[in-house]
């Protein structure tokens, strides 16, 4: 059987795709890290990675591993905090959560709700709306944060606030100079802009802004993330319109710009399940309402 330590090198190799990027962050020999990649592959039988390139890629076997991996490696931590740390005074405090507010939310509101509720122990995983909701109604989270606008009978919704939109553009475009931009001047690029069927708000607040602005917005790729979005916008394939928590991503070759219509936001939302709330995602949930 796979070991966990050997599922946490395959996920830093898969999230960086670089044996030298993640032995670096992994604080070891990079021979060493290959070699362990190289154990696991024999062990479950599969090639993991393509390294036919000068960048590795993962193969559809080594894709289909990532989110298994991470949930794996994420009960395994619940199971740690709770039995091996404490039990039944040490608290999981599962949260599903956007990729925006990831970035931008989280960093603000969980570390002094944590120095406040040392027994809680948390474990974050990035998934769409859709997927929180699900996950509250199965009981695998406690508390998502995401941009609906209602959450129907069995979810509690309490809306935070409402986020301005930005434009993310490429260094060299010819906007990249202006303070604030027009969207109807964006009506003759091409977009990158997030799946609908993962986040369906976010992206029909794009369109209705565009739209709005007197355009339907050529959407020639998509992207699951923020950080996909803005690495996309700043190779010069497209220009995209984000909430305003994206733009705290720094990455060379890319500018944001305000929006000039007041209109543009998109809402922030914690959502709770209405049937079975646990206790410690309600009281994250109130930590999260006072500090929006």
């Amino acid at each position: 059987m796979v070991e966990l330590r050997q599922l946490q090198y395959f996920l830093a190799v898969a999230e960086r795709l670089s044996i030298t990027e993640a032995a670096r962050d992994l604080q070891m020999a990079q021979p060493a890290l290959s070699q362990a990649i190289t154990r696991t592959e024999r062990r479950l039988g599969v090639t993991l990675f393509d390294r036919s390139h000068r960048r590795l890629r993962l193969t559809a076997a080594g894709a289909t591993l990532v989110p298994e991996a991470r949930e794996l490696l994420a009960r395994a931590k619940v199971l740690h905090a709770a039995v091996g740390r404490g039990g039944p005074e040490r608290t999981s405090l599962r949260i599903g959560c956007i990729a925006s507010a990831v970035s931008g939310l989280l960093p603000r509101v969980l570390p002094p709700f944590l120095a406040a509720h040392p027994e809680a122990v948390p474990v974050v995983r990035e998934m769409g709306q859709r997927a929180q909701a699900g996950a509250l109604r199965d009981g695998a989270i406690d508390v998502g944060i995401c941009r609906m606008f209602d959450g129907g009978d069995d979810l509690d919704l309490v809306r935070l606030t409402d986020e301005p939109l930005h434009c993310l553009l490429p260094a060299e475009h010819r906007l990249a100079d202006r303070p604030a931009v027009d969207l109807a001047d964006l009506a003759g690029d091409e977009v990158v802009c997030f799946p609908r069927d993962l986040a369906p708000v976010a992206h029909d607040t794009i369109i209705s802004a565009c739209v709005r602005a007197g355009f339907s917005p050529r959407i020639t790729q998509e992207a699951g993330n923020d950080q996909s979005i803005s690495g996309i916008v700043a190779c010069g394939l497209a220009v995209a319109i984000v909430p305003e928590s994206t733009t705290r991503l720094r990455i060379d070759g890319l500018v944001h710009r305000s929006l000039t219509d007041p209109l543009a936001v998109t809402p922030l939302s914690v959502i709770l399940s209405a049937t079975a709330p646990s206790p410690i995602g309600t009281a994250f949930r109130d930590a999260v309402r006072a500090a929006a």
